[in-house]
């Protein structure tokens, strides 16, 4: 049975100097205050390596712990990138949509083409 930090999601932060590879990711656990009997986010940084997954800053990503450390830092790998950072799409209809409300794709290109006319 795999552990309850095996797997984490969080959005990436910035990339390694030293190590093009590897990425510093932020993730948000909910923890309880005993005291107000109420949760707040709590962050976490996690460096993860990069071996096929070519990821931006303010990407979110899915995290995987590695087996045994790669060095002091880095103790996970990038599995697999979730929500690619200005392409948000809703997981239910499948279109592109900008805040709550959706694009439509027919109108966008119409946009595109009056917009290259007037160009030239």
């Amino acid at each position: 049975m795999a552990s309850a930090r095996a797997i984490v999601i969080g959005q990436v932060i910035k990339r390694g100097i030293g190590r093009p590879d590897t990425v510093k990711v932020r993730c948000l656990k909910m923890s309880l205050d005993r005291y107000l009997l109420k949760y707040f986010n709590k962050r976490t940084h996690h460096w993860a390596i990069e071996t096929s997954v070519t990821t931006d800053v303010g990407d979110i990503v899915m995290l995987q712990r590695l087996p045994e450390r790669m060095t002091t830092k880095v103790g996970h790998e990038v599995k697999e990138i979730v929500y690619k950072l200005g392409s948000v799409v809703d997981p239910i209809t499948g279109t592109r949509c900008r805040g709550q409300q959706f694009i439509d794709e027919a109108e966008r290109e119409l946009q595109k083409l009056k917009i290259e006319g007037e160009r030239s």
